[in-house]
C-alpha cells in the first residue's frame, strides 16, 4: 500500500494553494489582489485623472502575480502529468503481479488478502487520478481568475473612454 506515498508525491507536485499563502500571507490575500469592474471602474487608473506612481505600480503587481500564477499552476499540473507517467509503469506492473497471485491463490485468506491488495491499489490509484484532477482545476481556475481581472479592466477603460456627454455645437448660419 503506497497511499502515502502517493498521497506527498502528488501533494508536493500540485500543491500551489500553499505557495500563494505563503506568498501574501492568506489564500484570502491572494484572492483579494484581483478586482473585478465596479473596482476598476472607481480606480482613479481608469478616469480622466490618472494613476498615481504607486497605482500604476499596484496594477502591474497584480499583471505580474497573475502571470506568476499561471506559470506555478501549469508547472504544477505538468509535474503531475509526468509523475503519473512514472507511476504509471509501476501501477501496471503490481495490478499485473496482484492479478496473477490473486489466480493462484490457495485458500480463502488468501484470496481474501490479494482483494484487499487490489482494493488498496485501486484506491491508491483514485487518489492519483484526484491529484490530477485538482492539478487541473487549479490551473484553469488560476487562468480563470486573471482573465476575469484582466476583462474587468478592459471593461473599465472602455468604461471611461465612452463617458462623457454629448454637447451640440452652437448653431451657425452663413
Amino acid at each position: 500500500d503506497q497511499a502515502q506515498s502517493t498521497i506527498n508525491g502528488l501533494m508536493n507536485a500540485v500543491n500551489t494553494l500553499d505557495y500563494y499563502k505563503t506568498q501574501l500571507g492568506s489564500l484570502d490575500s491572494y484572492i483579494g489582489k484581483f478586482q473585478d469592474v465596479n473596482y476598476y471602474k472607481n480606480s482613479p487608473c481608469f478616469t480622466a485623472a490618472g494613476c498615481s506612481d504607486a497605482e500604476r505600480a499596484a496594477l502591474r503587481n497584480v499583471a505580474q502575480l497573475a502571470s506568476e500564477s499561471q506559470k506555478k499552476a501549469n508547472d504544477a499540473f505538468v509535474q503531475g502529468l509526468d509523475r503519473q507517467q512514472t507511476n504509471l509503469t509501476a501501477d501496471a506492473a503490481t495490478l499485473q503481479r496482484l492479478q496473477s497471485a490473486a489466480q493462484g491463490a490457495q485458500g480463502q485468506m488468501q484470496a481474501i488478502g490479494y482483494a484487499n491488495q487490489l482494493a488498496s491499489q485501486q484506491a491508491n490509484q483514485l487518489l492519483q487520478i484526484r491529484g490530477l484532477l485538482i492539478a487541473q482545476q487549479n490551473a484553469m481556475a488560476t487562468k480563470m481568475q486573471a482573465d476575469a481581472d484582466k476583462e474587468a479592466q478592459q471593461a473599465a477603460a472602455a468604461a471611461q473612454l465612452r463617458q462623457g456627454s454629448y454637447r451640440a455645437s452652437p448653431a451657425r448660419t452663413w
